[in-house]
């Protein structure tokens, strides 16, 4: 990623090198001559020419000067010393001319931050040992941003209705005249282009002025639009087993719609997430027709539509578990799916068999069948299950969805105080916001949900009631990068129109496990029975927090802290406090997600409580 970034910036510098620029003032700008000269030759250093060969030198790069932790790490990636300090150099003339060669790159970087008048040196410390290479950059005014213009190239007309103030580029006048800002300008007057009926929309250059009299510096653009045009006829290439109509379906424009590159950008999206596709690439053509309308072709590679796949879990209550699911994606041609899945544990056995249909009446409404067989024991109660459920979940944009359905319950359930019967018919009613940057790993955003669920006996039972569940959490780098991220989470569950007493347990609510308040096992972090198992309430409450830093590329480590517990009011009473637990974990970053091994502590450790908690799985905790 660092060396990725590096590059960008120095093809920004370059890009800006090439740039019609006009200074205006008698003084030149620094240039290499003025920095330290040359070191001897090899010959000449201090290190005898008959040990050249044999002496290793350590060292470490030292850089002052510089206040932006972001800038002192852009130096960092692009420093030639820093990437090969741990490699001895093979003597200090050879050490020289690494440096001297950092100091071009080094001048690079400040300029394409707006100091372009920016002193870089070095000099070498060898009282240390490794010797020090000590880098100080004096950065001095920055440039800022005077006047930024759009002209049309030669030829050309700047298209109409179209603004292309610099406030609609993403500059702002006075800020600092930063190379990637420029460049992202120039990006955004062609985008504001294709995304407004010009899909031939081009730069044909730009001119910089850099004033070194007052600090400034002056841009114009260059463009030329092309012609206006509206979407031609759509092709589609590469189909096997999936229908054309379910391609159609996801095509985000009518033929003869003005042409707008977000459309483009969202069929293909669409066509990526459909989970049929290995390939999708949406292009227009290179020229708009006679009739002004300009085509687009939609070239798809199937992916294989079947597939088998496993995995194995561990936590300290349940013990070891292992799933394993086979999963059809394309059952009659658009995009029908089926997953079965089995999973075994020690204590918990289940089988599932869920039925997808998209596009069900309209798009975006997916038609959603589950059946599920439970057979769970834990320490508040032992249950065999069989449940049924059918309902419609709809996708209202890209990051809102909601969705209804009815759900039969039919279960047998143990307790240390007999055994119970029931059948229920439910209907579940949900919201959720997503607008997080990933389903296991999120780094940014925030997930809201909220679900209500009416319950109805249908077997002569006292089991009328209504469910409720609000979950929230929030993720939040604290740098540029993904290094250090801040999440956090809060659960509310409530159950209403029910005593504790008439609710079967495996219907009531609890707290602790690893999906819950870790350091607690499963279903412990609530009052316990007389008997020491957990009691389950008609309310509940679980929050945390958790720090996740990123060592390397495949490796992280977390701690969090989180509290919960439940209660025998229908809201939670917070005057009975919480149960908290604290730990860390390491992540192993895969492409799939990343794994998670984590050890908890609690921290109102009773008789009953273990230690320790340890959990094994695949994806982040929340």
């Amino acid at each position: 990623m660092g060396q990725r970034l590096a590059t960008l910036i120095l093809l920004a510098v370059l890009a800006l090198g090439g740039m019609a620029s006009v200074v205006r003032a008698d003084e030149d700008a620094p240039t290499a001559a003025d920095d330290e000269k040359a070191p001897p030759t090899t010959e000449q250093s201090a290190v005898p020419a008959e040990t050249q060969d044999s002496v290793k030198i350590p060292y470490a790069t030292r850089f002052s000067g510089v206040q932006s932790s972001q800038l002192k790490t852009l130096l960092k990636q692009v420093s030639q010393l820093v990437a090969f300090e741990d490699g001895p150099t093979d003597s200090e003339a050879a050490l020289r001319r690494r440096a001297n060669a950092d100091m071009d790159r080094l001048r690079e970087v400040m300029a394409s931050a707006g100091y372009y008048d920016a002193v870089v040196t070095y000099e070498i410390d060898k009282n240390f040992k490794p010797w020090r290479v000590l880098v100080d950059v004096k950065a001095g005014a920055p440039y800022l941003l005077k006047e930024a213009k759009v002209v049309p190239a030669e030829g050309t007309e700047l298209p109409p209705g179209i603004a292309f103030e610099p406030a609609d580029l993403g500059l702002q006048i006075g800020a600092r005249a930063q190379a990637s800002v420029i460049l992202d300008a120039e990006a955004q007057m062609v985008q504001r282009c294709t995304e407004n009926g010009y899909p031939l929309a081009r730069s044909t250059g730009r001119e910089t002025i850099v004033d070194k009299a007052d600090h400034s510096m002056h841009v114009t653009y260059k463009l030329d639009s092309g012609p206006a045009a509206a979407f031609g006829v759509t092709t589609t290439t590469g189909l096997e087993t999936v229908d054309q109509a379910y391609v159609d379906r996801r095509i985000k424009w009518a033929e003869g719609d003005l042409y707008d590159s977000r459309k483009v950008e969202a069929t293909q999206k669409a066509l990526v997430d459909s989970n049929l596709f290995a390939t999708v690439r949406v292009t227009r053509a290179d020229s708009v027709g006679e009739d002004g309308r300009i085509a687009v072709k939609i070239e798809l590679g199937e992916r294989r539509q079947r597939s088998i796949g496993g995995g194995v879990y561990y936590d300290s209550s349940l013990g070891p578990g292992v799933r394993a699911f086979w999963e059809h994606r394309n059952l009659f041609g658009e995009g029908e799916s089926l997953h079965i899945e089995g999973r075994f544990g020690t204590d918990q056995r289940s089988a599932l068999a869920e039925f997808l249909r998209p596009d069900f009446i309209i798009p975006d409404l997916t038609l959603r069948s589950q059946f599920t067989l439970d057979n769970e024991q834990t320490d508040a109660y032992e249950v065999r299950s069989a449940t049924a459920f059918t309902g419609l979940v709809r996708k209202f944009s890209p990051t809102l969805t909601g969705g209804a359905g009815f759900e039969f319950q039919q279960a047998h359930v143990n307790d240390d105080t007999g055994a119970q019967d029931y059948t229920i018919l439910d209907m579940p009613i949900f919201l959720k916001r997503d607008d997080t940057d990933s389903l296991l790993d999120p780094t940014r955003g925030t997930r809201l949900g909220m679900t209500v669920t009416p319950y109805h006996s249908i077997d002569g039972t006292n089991l009328d009631f209504v469910g409720l569940r609000a979950t929230a959490s929030a993720y939040q780098r604290l740098t540029d990068s993904d290094r250090f991220v801040l999440a956090g989470y809060a659960n509310v569950g409530s159950i209403d129109g029910v005593s504790l007493g008439d609710l079967p347990r495996d219907l009531r609510l609890y707290a602790g496990g690893g999906g819950s308040v870790r350091g607690y096992g499963y279903q412990q972090a609530g009052p316990l029975d007389s008997n020491g198992n957990p009691r389950g309430g008609l309310s509940s409450l679980e929050t945390g927090i958790e720090l996740r830093t990123r060592i390397t590329d495949t490796i992280g480590i977390v701690t969090f802290f989180e509290g919960g517990s439940v209660f025998d009011t229908h809201y939670p009473d917070l005057s009975e406090g919480l149960f908290w637990g604290t730990g860390a974990g390491v992540r192993y970053y895969t492409p799939i997600g990343p794994l998670r091994f984590d050890v908890a502590f609690p921290l109102e450790r009773r008789r009953n409580d273990d230690f320790f908690q340890f959990y094994i799985s695949l994806g982040q905790a929340f």
